[in-house]
């Protein structure tokens, strides 16, 4: 099972988030820890990989020797990338 770590950018967006969405988000980030790879996706000209959840978009590094998920950045999916 990998670990979670959120980011300080990360948790500063959730932080501004209704109940539910937060609720939401954090549900779905900690529900990939036993298989991430079956949930992400890479992204092109990365080495990051990006978690759908509805409207929102969490950018995450995956270290697989040190089972580490790191969620660096949690946004809406229009502005989440840029």
């Amino acid at each position: 099972m990998y670990s979670i770590e959120i980011e300080q950018d990360a948790e500063k967006f959730l932080k501004k988030l209704l109940v539910r969405d937060y609720d939401l988000i954090l549900k779905k980030i900690f529900s990939i820890r036993e298989n991430p790879f079956h949930f992400l996706k890479k992204l092109q000209g990365s080495k990051l990989w990006r978690l759908r959840i509805k409207d929102y978009r969490a950018v995450i590094d995956v270290i697989v020797l040190g089972k580490r998920i790191i969620v660096l950045r949690i946004g809406h999916r229009k502005n989440v990338y840029g």
